[in-house]
This record gives structure tokens, sequence and C-alpha cells, in this order.
């Protein structure tokens, strides 16, 4: 019950600052282009298109309803200079906070087709986000008396509504080096989420609006030899007052079919967890599964146990 409390007593807090949170997250940050780099909407030449759907579970130990996000996307080439695509995202916060995203996204390639040193482009994304909030299970400060929680205390909180609907607006660029007589090609790139940073209050008495997203990611590609290749990367995003860091190393090696190829590696989330991958790509689909291990002050009630994640991706090869 202490651990039931515990969370649900987080999405209090968050709904009584008009849930300004931070958006949701996925350890396989990069599985889902779309969501996380407008700029590399439909930007490859090696598939027709690409679908693939992603899920994360997490805190289950805290609360009967974990915290879970699904997404899903697509995204294809129209020539060899444009792509479009879109996605969306449902995070759904035990059943008492939810957010869902849905967005069409469009890249354009800034650099000549004929370059082959220089990669670089630019995207956009336009859609919405519908939040809503089950005020009934909301826990607030007020209802603790000298140290201790009573639910039978008024909240003295007024919800103007419990939903909210809003317009989202995106934009992003991305640089790689891509020269192919060398074996590594650094890349960087910038996003910003919400430009408009829309009025997101569900109380009468506020008026707060949703804080931009400031997401900067930058790695570098290996190609050890033709079998094995290694991908070190990382990202670093803002939101209001909230900071995320997250450094991985990805590994693939592809057999001697040359059909499959094993997957595996290791992210490290800044003051939060470590995370190990793996998985397995085979032809046109690929499997990556993801644990969390919990290492801040919060293993205390989850007992280390963080978030599992897997991806699920179809990109036929041309």
């Amino acid at each position: 019950m202490k651990k039931l409390i515990y969370a649900v007593s987080i999405f209090g807090f968050l709904a009584s600052n008009s849930v300004s949170a931070q958006d949701y997250h996925f350890t396989q940050f990069d599985a889902l282009t779309p969501t996380y780099q407008p700029a590399l909407t439909g930007m490859y030449t090696d598939a027709y298109y690409r679908g693939a759907t992603q899920y994360r579970n997490q805190w289950r130990p805290l609360a009967t309803k974990p915290f879970s996000t699904f997404a899903l996307s697509y995204d294809m080439p129209i020539n060899d200079k444009w792509g479009v695509g879109g996605y969306l995202v449902n995070y759904d916060g035990a059943k008492v906070f939810n957010a869902f995203n849905f967005v069409v996204s469009g890249s354009y390639r800034i650099t000549d087709v004929s370059d082959k040193n220089h990669f670089l482009t630019t995207g956009l994304q336009m859609g919405l986000i519908y939040k809503n909030t089950n005020s009934l299970d909301l826990l607030f400060d007020s209802q603790y008396n000298s140290g201790t929680f009573n639910p039978e205390l008024p909240s003295n909180e007024e919800f103007q509504r419990n939903s909210k609907l809003m317009p989202e607006f995106n934009i992003g660029s991305y640089y790689e080096w891509t020269d192919p007589r060398n074996f590594y090609h650094p890349y960087a790139g910038f996003t910003i989420f919400h430009i408009t940073s829309p009025k997101e209050a569900l109380l009468s008495n506020s008026s707060s609006r949703l804080p931009r997203r400031f997401l900067f990611n930058m790695g570098s590609k290996f190609d050890v030899n033709e079998e094995f290749k290694l991908d070190l990367k990382s990202i670093y995003m803002r939101q209001g007052q909230a900071r995320e860091l997250l450094i991985g190393l990805l590994g693939g090696y592809t057999l001697k079919d040359q059909n499959t190829t094993l997957k595996l590696g290791t992210y490290y989330r800044h003051k939060d967890a470590i995370s190990i991958l793996t998985g397995v790509e085979y032809r046109d689909l690929t499997f990556i599964l993801s644990y969390d291990i919990t290492t801040s002050g919060l293993k205390e009630f989850n007992g280390s146990r963080g978030g599992v994640e897997f991806t699920l991706a179809y990109s036929p090869i041309k």
C-alpha cells in the first residue's frame, strides 16, 4: 500500500502543477526514427518503407497498474531528397494520467545526392497531443495532516476540465560524415519538440504551458569489418527543469549466411539506470529487447527492477 500511495502521489504532484511533466521516454530512443528525429524520416535508400512498434512497461513493483508507453511509426522515402511518415504514441501513467500523440513527419535532404562525404537533412512535424487525467484517483499535499496521509481530506483543487487537446509542432536537423574511405562516421542531431509551447493547464487557477523539449543526439558508427559494426550513441534532453543524459554502445554481428545479424549492447542513463539490450535482425525483420536496472534512489521502492522494453520493426529490402 505504501508503494501504491508513493506512485500515485507522483501523479498527484504532476496534476497539481497542471500536468507540466517530462514527456515519455524510451531506452531504445532511436528505434522509431520519426519519434526522435524528424530530419531522418524516410532518409534511407535500401528499403521501400519502414514500419515499427515499440512498447515500454515500467515501475510495476510500485503499483498494481504499471506505467506503460506504446508507439507505432511508419516512414518511407519519396525520392532521393524527400521522405514522409508519422507516428503515434500513447503514454499511460497507471490509469491516472494519459497522453496520446499523433504526428505526421516530413524531411528534406539538403546535401546533394551525389555527395558521398556529407549527409545533412532537416525535418518538420505537426500533429496533436491529447492529455487526460482521472482526477478521482489523484492525491495532493493538502491531504496530508501532520505527516499522515488521509485520503478523506479535500484536495482544495478545482479541475476546469479533465482533458486537453493541443497542437504539436516539432523541427529537427541531422548531420553525418559519410566518407566511405573511413571506417568511422560521426553524426549529430538537434530537435525541438512543442515549438509553440501550448497551454496545457487543467486547473482553473493555472495557465501553465507545455515546456519545449530540446533533444541533442550525437555519436559515431564504426565499420570494424564486413561482419562487425558498432554504434556509439548518446542523447541529452532538457524539458523545463527535467534533464536526461543517456550514453550507449550497440554492436551488430552478421552471420555467414548474411541474412542474420545478432545485436548486443548496453546503455547508461545518468543517475537513473543501466540497460542491457539484445536482439536479432533477420532479413526484413528486427527485434530488440532491453531491460533497465534501476540505480537511482527509486531502487528502494522497486527493488532495482526498472522498465522492460521491446521493439519490432519491418523494413522490406529493395
